[in-house]
């Protein structure tokens, strides 16, 4: 269930950044949507490995380490996008 839970963040996070950083030259939705999935996943499977819990635990630390890490994905994704038109 632990895993639903991070992707389903992953999403929301993508969906917020597209909608605060939608413009010219900015990356499509649905690309946001894949990197914000794996970001997520990364995130907070990665945070219940490191503390030794079940890797599909879903819980309040691995909900906010798989937010900020699809959050710092998403940006690093949507400057290198932006920045390549230059």
């Amino acid at each position: 269930m632990g895993l639903l839970g991070y992707l389903v963040a992953g999403v929301i996070v993508a969906a917020l950044v597209w909608l605060v950083r939608h413009g010219p030259g900015s990356p499509r939705l649905a690309t946001l949507v894949v990197f914000g999935l794996i970001g997520a996943a990364i995130g907070g499977l990665g945070a219940n490995l490191a503390r030794g819990e079940y890797f599909d635990h879903l819980d309040g630390t691995g909900f906010t380490a798989a937010v900020l890490a699809a959050l710092v994905l998403l940006v690093g994704v949507d400057v290198r996008v932006r920045h390549s038109d230059d």
